[in-house]
């Protein structure tokens, strides 16, 4: 790693000897009344560089490199407004800012090519909430990302901890994502480790379809880009406080400011949210499942050197505490079972433990960028560190003592280092190419306990069955190496035509180390008729992959945008932990391709927006989870399955007048497995063949109004009404348990000023009782949480 990080600063300092252009560029902002406004923030997005206006609304950034950029100018209290600029000169430019806007405003990403570029002029099915989008949406944490847009769904498991993300028929419940999640340019490996909050955010990017060539393993599915705020040369700051119902609150505050103008910024933000729970244990007579607990902090450090470089180092602290898991049904349970629960005893359950969960994520990454008016190199070293502690949890989610987890300990441990060239020229050739490299060290330690009542089993002989209770402590480390090489260009071929190709490799190291054994009263137990025999063991294996990716733009006029793609995803192989039987240890990569065509419209003096996409989806060698032994019931994952699926996808937005936005996505969405056969938990021979992909709605889509409107020189209002739906999802399978089609409506209502704003909220209003998640592996039964309830509240945030 350290002669990788040599050889990366003999690279940069080799560039930076190079002479270059340099320019700048000045202007002023205004208001609606055209008077100048003092303070406002101008910002040349993904540089680090930015100023803020002078008492006469006028702005100077000079020794710039002459390139293109996308220049941003916000203030509190008012619509943000977004350009694409041509820096070859000296340049005047000015802005005026209004409280309501008649225009959608240029929009842009960097999912789609790791690099920005206007969101329809990019060739992609990629969506984007920036922050204000994200508080209409009310959207707090990973699991509530789904509001975005169709066919792209995020649950809740309940706990909190094994969030599930399913988009166009690709899902899984295993702690690896099929979605890349990625916070500021890192990538998170671990469903775990993802984030419980969501705060400070500059915009949310979601990249639909398999993103192999410049993401690698796990972006089978997609992406989620998580982008957090850049401190700059204004000082802000922000606290805002929140009460609701459940009992929850939530505390949040942060600054950012100067240390050095123009050199070095900081941003601290950080806070504690709670709730109690919502689902009552009736055999323990505890009505506080699920409530939740969270504390967070975060630093950002940008040092501006000087034109060419830039450093950024950032750090951040999550902890969780869950009460959880609280899921209806359990072994053997049918749909009916699940069915008369939600009908006839809602928000109840009945298990003799109840479990806790407290993950302690750590998250630190150095970036470095170079860049000059030919090239841009981007240094990004990351270590993250989680730690998930759990006890009584119980396995089975019935009164009876029947198998729980008394205690389990995971540490998982990251450390990744990319470096990214790029081209940075107006030419008809852009290019990106790079290096990743990643270690990863997940080390367990479980007890679980095989309850006193496994011994009124009548299929068990009477000696077998009275062999309970007794423990199994099982240890594992899993060891994973990785590297990768990746590169992509595009061509414009013609004024209108532009074409792209990129080619990723990626070779991974896995291994395993197993010890098994069984105690019964605090001695070691040996019973081979119920599989109680110590294993010890080591696995490795090594898979590598090929991720292409082909696609063809073509912009028909300054407004629309034609794109037709074709991209392969990739998620790795790897080892089974809690596996008694070494020959059953590993499992093989999985694979999809994607085949897409869109267009992307800005209509009508950009007051309507009207993308389209289709889209087809070949999933091979799935990997399922299932029993791989029945006699000591060990889990593990199998490559059992192949799907298809194929569907359309509509995002629209209208400004219907000044200040009134309408907001639709629509989604359609039809999956099938073509090859699906288990054994399943009663030994019988399951054929899913034909049956829909788990998790995954024919139909999704949302509906939002929002309406804002100055109430005086000083304040304004708004309210957000939002719709969002689905239809029914098939829980497992055999597709005999399902939540049926349901919608949640939320609302916000807010009275804003410059420096304070005092909101109403509320989610899920006529408070539809509906399951959120649901699993079943080798029809062992059914397994589903409930979603929240109506919930509803106010907040207060004071603004400097």
């Amino acid at each position: 790693m350290r002669i990788l990080h040599l050889s990366c600063f003999v690279l940069l300092f080799a560039f930076a000897a190079k002479a270059q252009e340099t320019v700048s560029i000045s202007g002023k902002v205004t208001d609606e009344n055209n008077q100048p406004v003092f303070g406002a923030n101008v910002l040349l997005l993904g540089t680090g560089r930015g100023t803020s206006t002078n008492m006469d609304g006028e702005f100077t950034m000079s020794d710039i490199s002459a390139s293109n950029y996308f220049i941003q100018v916000s203030y509190l209290g008012y619509q943000s407004v977004t350009k694409e600029i041509e820096l070859n000169a000296d340049t005047t430019l000015d802005f005026a800012l209004a409280k309501t806007s008649g225009q959608l405003n240029e929009v842009v990403v960097t999912a789609a090519n790791r690099r920005l570029q206007n969101v329809q002029k990019t060739a992609a099915s990629v969506s984007v909430a920036n922050a204000q989008e994200v508080a209409d949406l009310q959207i707090g944490n990973i699991n509530e990302l789904g509001r975005i847009t169709s066919n792209f769904r995020t649950y809740d498991d309940g706990g909190g901890s094994f969030p599930l993300v399913s988009t166009r028929g690709i899902t899984t419940i295993d702690a690896t994502p099929v979605v890349g999640v990625y916070v500021d340019d890192v990538p998170l490996f671990n469903v775990s480790s993802f984030p419980s909050y969501f705060g400070d955010i500059e915009r949310i990017e979601i990249l639909k379809g398999p993103q192999g060539t410049l993401y690698g393993r796990n972006s089978i599915g997609g992406v989620i880009n998580i982008i957090s705020k850049n401190p700059t040369n204004h000082t802000k700051g922000y606290v805002t406080t929140g009460y609701g119902n459940l009992n929850q609150y939530d505390v949040q505050a942060g600054i950012s400011t100067p240390i050095i103008r123009d050199k070095l910024f900081v941003k601290i933000n950080g806070g504690l949210t709670e709730r109690d729970g919502y689902i009552e244990n009736t055999f323990l007579n505890d009505t506080e499942l699920l409530g939740r607990k969270a504390y967070n902090g975060n630093l950002k450090l940008t040092y501006v050197a000087n034109d060419d470089w830039l450093f950024k180092f950032s750090s951040g602290y999550e902890r969780r505490e869950v009460d959880a898991y609280a899921f209806v049904g359990g072994f053997g349970a049918t749909a009916t079972v699940i069915e008369d629960a939600v009908n006839n005893n809602p928000f109840q359950v009945a298990q003799n433990t109840n479990g806790l969960y407290v993950t302690d994520i750590l998250n630190n990454a150095f970036n470095l960028k170079f860049t000059n008016d030919k090239i841009k190199i981007e240094a990004i070293t990351a270590y993250q560190f989680t730690d998930l502690d759990r006890s009584g949890d119980d396995f089975d989610f019935s009164p009876a003592d029947i198998q729980a987890v008394a205690s389990d300990n995971s540490d998982l441990s990251t450390i990744s280092q990319e470096i990214r060239l790029s081209s940075n020229t107006k030419s008809k050739l852009d290019w990106i190419g790079g290096l990743y490299l990643y270690s990863v060290s997940n080390e367990s330690d479980r007890r679980t306990r095989n309850g006193a009542d496994n011994a009124f089993n009548p299929e068990l002989p009477p000696e077998d069955a009275a062999q309970y209770p007794y423990d199994q402590l099982t240890d594992t480390e899993i060891g994973q190496t990785g590297l990768s090489l990746f590169g992509q260009a595009s061509y414009q071929l013609t004024a209108k035509l532009t074409a792209t190709a990129g080619l990723r490799y990626e070779i991974e190291d896995s291994s395993l180390e197993v010890n098994n054994r069984f105690e019964q009263d605090g001695q070691d137990f040996v019973y081979p008729n119920l599989g109680a025999v110590p294993a010890e063991f080591d696995k490795e294996t090594e898979f590598s992959a090929f991720s292409p990716k082909f696609s063809l733009g073509y912009q028909a006029n300054e407004n629309s945008l034609l794109f037709a793609n074709v991209t392969r995803g990739y998620r790795p192989g790897g080892v089974n932990e809690f596996v008694l039987d070494e020959s059953r240890a590993t499992f093989d990569p999985e694979f999809s391709w994607n085949y897409e065509l869109g267009i992307k419209n800005m209509l009508w003096n950009n007051k309507v927006k009207l993308n389209a996409t289709l889209f087809y989806i070949d999933y091979t060698d799935q990997q399922l989870f299932n029993v791989l032994d029945l006699t000591t019931f060990s889990i593990g994952r199998e490559n059992i399955g192949n799907s298809r699926s194929y569907g359309v996808e509509l995002e629209t937005e209208f400004i219907l007048a000044n200040g009134l936005n309408l907001v639709g996505n629509l989604g359609y969405l039809k999956t099938e497995f073509t090859d699906y056969t288990y054994i399943g938990f009663t030994g019988v021979e399951i054929n899913n063949e034909g049956n829909m992909q788990v998790m995954s709605p024919e139909w999704s889509g949302s509906l939002g109004v929002n309406y804002t409107t100055n109430l005086n020189k000083k304040w304004k209002g708004s309210i957000v009404v939002d719709y969002q739906f689905q239809s029914e999802v098939f829980f497992d399978p055999e597709n005999t348990s399902s939540q049926d089609a349901y919608g949640l409506l939320n609302s916000r209502l807010v009275l804003g000023s410059k420096n304070l704003e005092f909101a109403l909220w509320a989610k899920n209003l006529t408070d539809v009782t509906y399951l959120s998640y649901g699993y079943s592996v080798s029809g062992s039964g059914i397994f589903a949480s409930y979603g929240l309830p109506q919930t509803y509240g106010a907040t207060l945030t004071g603004k400097f």
